[in-house]
Formats: structure tokens, sequence, C-alpha cells
């Protein structure tokens, strides 16, 4: 959001999501700064590593906050997290590219940065599987098949925004399949550290998840936000 007009709130407020959006329906540019700069890195995470085209992605995620900002005034609180609402929104649109790509003769493959089909932690967090193709599904839902895709790359930018020691202990865990005594001899830790570290990891990974409930079936504000 790089050239954003970024006026400067009350320093040292702790201001609530739903104050900010409220604040946006207001007409308060610096609110809609500070809702990205908390949650911009997630939402811009998920997107690139669904779409794995920057150009692309940066037209999604600007077109996400955007959306935000228009659409603040319809935003309600009680139905999921700011976090998830511009998710969805993101979500959608980020859909409705991977679907005009579909209409192209050449279809554009989305997966994980890694490309890892053997993902222990996409399997034990989001229970969902691996990656796949939208242009070549085996199951012939396309769009169940994006769906995956999409709740991978949320997982993913949820882990990468994690603090690096809670993040390096889960990663050796699921991505590498390592025991809590391997991981606390490959980082020279005590074993009660590893296995302080990973449920601390685990937790702050299911509380961020948990804070989007509309990861698969977004609200009807996303929908109007299209």
């Amino acid at each position: 959001m790089d050239g954003w007009p970024r006026p400067v709130m009350d320093v040292g407020i702790v201001v609530s999501d739903a104050d900010l959006v409220a604040r946006m329906a207001a007409g308060d540019e610096a609110a809609l700064a500070a809702a990205y700069d908390r949650h911009g890195d997630v939402v811009f995470g998920s997107v690139m590593r669904f779409l794995r085209d920057r150009e692309v992605a940066d037209e999604v995620v600007q077109d996400t906050w955007l959306a935000v900002w228009r659409f603040a005034g319809r935003y309600e609180p009680e139905t999921g997290s700011l976090l998830g609402w511009a998710l969805g929104i993101a979500r959608n649109k980020a859909l409705d590219r991977v679907r005009a790509a579909a209409r192209r003769p050449r279809l554009v493959v989305l997966g994980g940065p890694d490309d890892d089909h053997a993902d222990e932690l996409d399997r034990a967090i989001a229970s969902r599987g691996s990656a796949s193709s939208l242009a070549s599904t085996t199951d012939g839902e396309p769009e169940a098949a994006a769906t995956r895709d999409w709740e991978r790359a949320v997982v993913r930018a949820a882990l990468s925004a994690m603090p690096e020691l809670e993040r390096r202990a889960i990663e050796l865990a699921y991505d590498h399949g390592l025991t809590q005594v391997e991981i606390a001899e490959r980082l020279a830790w005590p074993l009660g550290t590893v296995k302080t570290r990973t449920r601390r990891g685990l937790a702050l990974l299911r509380s961020a998840l948990e804070r989007v409930p509309e990861l698969v079936s977004p609200t009807g504000a996303n929908d109007a936000a299209r």
C-alpha cells in the first residue's frame, strides 16, 4: 500500500479492529492504514502463496483493502474478525482471477511455494491434504481443490507471521518429521524448551485460524464486496 495517505492516529492508544472499521466507515484513512499494518502481512502472504504470481497478488491485495475501505459500513463484528473478513474478500477476488485464467488456453497452477505434496503440517493443521492444481484436479472438483489451496495458503501465511522460535519448532516437527528429542538435538535446546515452544506455537496458530471462521464459507458481506 505504498503511497497511500497515512494520517497519524493517536500514539500509544490500542484500537480494536471493530473500532478501526467504524473509523474507516466514517472516512478515517488512518484507520485503514492501521488495519493494513496489523493484518496486511497475513492477507498478502495468503494471496501470494495461493496465486504464486507477485504482480497479480499485489493487484488482488490492493483490491481487497480498497473493498475493506469501501464496504466498511457493512462490516458486522459479530459475524467474524476483521482479518477473517479481509481474507474472505481476498479469497473471492483471488478465485475470480483463477477462474478467469482457467478460461484461457494456458491455466494457472496453484500450490504452496515449496510444491511439497507430502507436507505434514498441512495435513496436521489444515487437514485438507496436499495442494493441487485448479487446472488439473484428480477429483473433478476444481472449486473444492481451490478451497483447499486457499486454506493451505492461509495456514502457511499464519505460520510465517509466528515468532521465529515457535515457527522453527513447528516446522521441524511437521515439515521434517522430527521428534521433540531430535528437535532438541538439532537446535541445541533443552527438551523442555522444545515442548514449550511447540505447544505455544500450535496455540498461536490455532488462535490465528480460529479468528477466521469465514475461511471456508465467506460471509454475505464478503460476497457483496467482490
